[in-house]
């Protein structure tokens, strides 16, 4: 429980640091707490991540404490802990195919929150037509190499951490 609560902590400091742009652990977290993580971790600490930190920066950037366009962000990422829990007993081609998937499906979900909810760079909202959800992915592309860069390397640390903390423990999964 100690190293799930430190994951928390940390991933929930790191949002609030200044950082490299859409380079964050929650996805990670998510993907690699459903392989590893006893099934009470699994899902919350992403969630838990994101609500704690959201609270600091949405009040930062003056929208409301709880910003409700975000719970796609929040279904998107409980849909990863999902498939890291499902990839849990599947082959390694399996769980390497989800780690590199992770990203471009919450790339996809949640910029279709966006064109639903949000607003484009013009402060305008994306027209609710094919063309508009085009310009919203195009407009988002930017951010997806953070995204992968980001997602990637926080999949690599924590699966190596939580390899780590495995050995020292036993040969089977962690169950905190």
């Amino acid at each position: 429980m100690t190293f799930a609560l430190l994951m928390v902590v940390a991933g929930a400091i790191y949002r609030l640091v200044p950082h490299p742009m859409n380079v964050a652990p929650v996805a990670a977290l998510a993907l690699i707490g459903g392989m590893y993580f006893g099934r009470r971790y699994a899902l919350w600490m992403p969630l838990a991540i994101l609500a704690v930190s959201d609270l600091v920066l949405n009040s930062r950037m003056g929208y409301p404490v709880i910003y409700w366009p975000r719970l796609i962000d929040y279904a998107a990422f409980a849909a990863v802990g999902a498939l890291g829990m499902w990839l849990r007993t599947r082959p390694t081609g399996a769980k390497v195919t989800g780690a590199v998937a992770t990203p471009f499906f919450f790339f996809l979900l949640s910029n279709f929150g966006v064109w639903l909810f949000g607003l484009n760079l013009a402060n305008e909202y994306y027209p609710k037509t094919l063309a508009g959800l085009a310009n919203c992915y195009a407009a988002a592309l930017p951010f997806l190499r953070g995204t992968l860069v980001g997602d990637w390397a926080f999949m690599a640390l924590f699966a190596a951490g939580a390899a780590f903390v495995r050995g020292k423990e036993s040969a089977h999964a962690i169950r905190w």
